[in-house]
């Protein structure tokens, strides 16, 4: 009959694991004593573990002293031991309880059992004792004001030395200029930022080891902090054995990275020689020497970080994949309009239609070029307002440049009167030239040139063209001119005011052949 139900109670073990029964492991005061994985007599291993957890909890509290001990048993068709306190039976452990796949045996589950039970005996004795408990409380108000205090300090020292740098930063004059651009405001920056994040490092640090003290304090959380502590110490274990592996691979992601400065380093030297002109290659010109260097040096970091993503520490796990993809996302998202941007400037810049420095309009707006970026262009009007144009929008505009031609005698400038019949054409020019002559910045040679674009109905439209030395004066010398031509006209009492009729006048508008040439055209031959 014994035979019988130890077959049964095999058989019922069995099938409970076969189902999947979840082990249980018995808690006590965040304390794991024991985990129980088979079942008994019907109960899974949850109920066991509940009702060892009760047991545990109803001992009594005023014993003087506890002996703990493992004891064989047999119940039925079980066999195990039970776990006995003070000669009483608290809960056992079946056979089937031991963790076959980490090779352990009876005998050592139910040695760790009883040693649980023993420490958690003890703590909650020592929870009980006021003077131990008092001794607590005394060793965490004194963390908790120490804690306090190095944070204070800690803010403090933050503060200052914000302060120090950003005092340190106004108080210098000279400026730390890389590829064009003042970066000592930028390297201050980083300072901040670092003094910034070591203050929260180490503010969260001293959190870390306050939480992980006091919890280690008291025997109910004690538990707790000690998973604070290992769960530390495995991050730095972990961490320093990651780093010693990565060795090899950060040499040759170093290597990748000194290769690439020297190339950039060689590829920088030949271009900007060819752009100051000290050195020359048939295919690059001056102009775009800067820009084909930027490209060129990025297009070797590109490749550089093509090439050592493979060896950087992490870059295989899924967590640095899933970045990778994020960022890979962002940027397919967000450089449609970028690209665009792009190569319009990179249009501009190889056309070079547009240089710095030459005075042109470009979709209503007139003015110098400051600078050709990849991404936009800037213009200061003669207002002195800075205009920023997309380099998109400057490709689909037309470009007037009026500077390019300067050294081919001046920016061609025109002007337009319309003068009665009445006025003979010969003194009209003659008047013209005259304003030309009297305006400072035009060019007289070649001589200003007067074409009459149109005979209409009232008057004859003049236009008078003019090479300006000085692009960037053209407005203010067109006034100059235009104040010139008034001054001639009234000086010779020719109105510039173009008549309309309503009628047919008595006699006809002409001029007689004996004031054809008056003055200033005298000498002028009809």
């Amino acid at each position: 009959m014994k035979n019988v139900q130890r077959l049964a109670a095999i058989a019922l073990a069995a099938f409970a694991l076969a189902a999947g029964a979840a082990p249980a492991p018995v808690t006590v005061w965040n304390r794991e004593i024991a985990v129980l994985r088979a079942p008994f007599e019907g109960a899974d291993p949850a109920v066991r573990a509940a009702r060892a957890e009760r047991r545990l909890l109803n001992i009594e509290t005023d014993a003087a002293e506890y002996r703990v001990e493992s004891r064989p048993a047999t119940i039925g068709a079980y066999t195990g031991v039970s776990i006995n306190v003070n000669g009483k039976p608290i809960f056992g452990l079946l056979t089937e309880d031991v963790d076959r796949e980490q090779g352990e045996t009876l005998e050592q589950l139910s040695a760790r059992t009883v040693q649980n039970v023993r420490d958690w005996l003890a703590a909650r004795a020592e929870q009980r004792t006021p003077m131990l408990l008092a001794r607590h409380i005394g060793l965490t108000l004194l963390a908790t004001l120490l804690y306090v205090t190095l944070l204070i300090a800690l803010v403090q020292l933050s503060d200052r030395s914000r302060v120090w740098l950003s005092t340190r930063q106004a108080a210098r004059t000279k400026s730390l200029v890389a590829a064009g651009l003042d970066v000592r405001p930028y390297l201050v920056g980083l300072e901040v930022g670092l003094v910034k994040l070591l203050a929260w490092g180490a503010g969260l640090a001293f959190t870390y080891i306050w939480i992980t003290f006091v919890l280690r304090e008291f025997p109910y959380t004690r538990p707790w902090g000690g998973r604070l502590t290992g769960f530390l110490a495995e991050i730095l274990v972990g961490f320093a054995n990651a780093t010693v592996r990565s060795i090899p691979d950060l040499f040759a992601v170093l290597i990748i990275v000194l290769l690439a400065r020297l190339l950039t380093g060689v590829v920088t030297q030949i271009f900007r020689s060819v752009q100051a002109g000290t050195a020359r290659l048939s295919w690059l010109e001056p102009e775009v020497a800067g820009v084909t260097r930027r490209l060129i040096v990025g297009f070797i970091w590109i490749f550089a970080l093509v090439m050592a993503y493979p060896y950087v520490p992490g870059s295989g796990s899924d967590a640095f994949k899933g970045v990778s993809v994020l960022i890979g996302l962002m940027v397919s998202l967000g450089s449609a309009g970028l690209v665009g941007q792009v190569i319009g400037g990179l249009v501009v810049i190889y056309n070079r239609s547009l240089r710095a420095g030459e005075y042109v309009t470009v979709g209503g707006h007139e003015g110098t070029v400051l600078e050709i970026g990849m991404l936009s262009t800037r213009l200061l009007t003669r207002n002195m307002e800075e205009v920023t144009i997309p380099n998109s929008v400057l490709v689909a505009s037309t470009v007037t440049n009026l500077s390019r031609r300067a050294g081919l005698g001046g920016t061609l400038a025109t002007t337009t009167v319309t003068i009665g019949y009445d006025a003979p054409w010969r003194q009209v020019h003659a008047m013209l030239r005259e304003a030309a002559r009297r305006t400072p910045g035009i060019e007289q040679e070649p001589e200003p040139r007067i074409v009459q674009r149109s005979l209409s109905d009232f008057y004859v439209e003049y236009e008078l063209w003019v090479r300006i030395r000085d692009a960037t004066e053209r407005i203010l010398v067109l006034g100059e001119l235009h104040a010139n031509i008034q001054d001639a006209f009234n000086e010779y009492g020719v109105q510039i005011l173009s008549p309309h009729y309503m009628m047919q006048p008595e006699r006809a508008v002409t001029v007689p052949k004996d004031k054809w040439a008056p003055p200033p055209a005298k000498g002028e031959k009809p």
